[in-house]
């Protein structure tokens, strides 16, 4: 507070809803992976680098079926890499902010044959979630479930709809009610920020989606029509969706910004991803009161062939999945190869230092 005040008494002290500090990011630890070395030292050395420039929290995605077996046991080599990442970031004192894919955007990921309304699927989910807290109860911040689950319920039939958004419930309740969570672990659903700026054409599976105790949100830089948004529209569709939230029965619930970016590839530049993160930026600082954690994605480019499988599980036409992972792959901070920052790297640091 020193100096704050023009009367050179340092001024009054913040609430914790107006600080800047009262916002946690975090840098997905992205890279680009090179088939010569071992993909889990790659990934801890992704996350040591997004931990040294301030990143405190580590955002995370993971399918249910690269978590778990189709009892819920875990798979060792996803555990493993997961407890290697989070490690530096439990020895700083730092958070991991989890999302377990119960469906991957438009495709089903559910680790076995046949529906969710079975006893096999709770007990499997219910496994799954008792493994994250037995590992990372004293440092989750954040778990939430699904991701971008619009995308798959409206494309599923009715019938497939009403099993997931019963599912998600299920898996809400059990996660909330769980002996080992902390108090300070937020849990919610993972859904775009699209359907929550949308509201009047997703009301309906926005009601059934809006549980647990915040609402995630993943950004997409491509529009309906899979085509680049304007790098300064980010703006909008944050307070659009905060409004949409704030007028809803009841409390607010807090929205966090699981994973937002925008890329210098298929048909962007450098300048516009510098132009998005500052509009990001101003956008977060006046809307803080309403937000809790944002997950700059991320630390670097990635490879071709993993963008590309990632792209054809977000639906849509086919012909688009090569301009969706050229996206995917180009929104990186730092240019792959090199690892040369990108000019929207020094804004980015500037926002881990302001909202540390």
């Amino acid at each position: 507070m020193a100096g704050a005040g023009s009367d050179a008494t340092g001024g009054q002290p913040q609430g914790p809803g107006g600080s800047p500090g009262a916002i946690a990011l975090g840098l997905w630890p992205t890279f680009a992976t090179d088939p010569a070395r071992a993909a889990d030292t790659q990934a801890v050395q992704a996350a040591v680098s997004a931990l040294s420039v301030g990143s405190l929290t580590l955002p995370l995605y993971r399918r249910w079926d690269d978590l778990s077996g189709s009892t819920g046991s875990p798979r060792a080599v996803t555990w493993s890499e997961l407890d290697a990442m989070s490690k530096p970031y439990r020895d700083r004192a730092g958070k991991l902010a989890l999302c377990i894919g119960i469906v991957d955007r438009a495709d089903t990921a559910w680790p076995f044959d046949g529906e969710l309304d079975t006893e096999q699927a709770s007990a499997a989910m219910q496994r799954t979630i008792d493994e994250v807290f037995a590992r990372y109860a004293g440092q989750l911040s954040h778990l939430c479930f699904g991701y971008e689950l619009d995308r798959y319920l409206t494309r599923a039939s009715r019938r497939a709809q009403q099993r997931l958004l019963a599912f998600l419930n299920q898996a809400v309740t059990y996660a909330s009610q769980h002996p080992m969570r902390s108090s300070k672990t937020a849990i919610g659903t993972a859904l775009t920020l699209d359907a929550l700026s949308q509201v009047t054409s997703t009301e309906a599976l926005l009601d059934d989606l809006l549980v647990g105790d915040e609402v995630v949100a993943v950004y997409d830089p491509l529009n309906g029509q899979d085509e680049l948004k304007a790098p300064g529209s980010i703006a909008d569709e944050l307070s659009a969706a905060i409004e949409a939230l704030a007028a809803r029965p009841g409390a607010a619930l807090p929205l966090t910004l699981f994973e937002v970016g925008y890329p210098t590839g298929g048909g962007a530049s450098d300048g516009d991803q510098s132009q998005f993160y500052d509009a990001l930026f101003e956008a977060v600082g006046e809307r803080r009161d309403a937000l809790g954690f944002v997950g700059v994605f991320g630390l670097g480019d990635r490879a071709p062939a993993e963008c590309e499988a990632e792209a054809a599980h977000f639906g849509g036409a086919s012909d688009a999945v090569a301009e969706r992972a050229a996206v995917r792959c180009s929104m990186g901070l730092r240019a792959d190869g090199a690892g040369t920052d990108k000019p929207a790297w020094q804004s980015v640091l500037a926002a881990f230092s302001r909202y540390r």
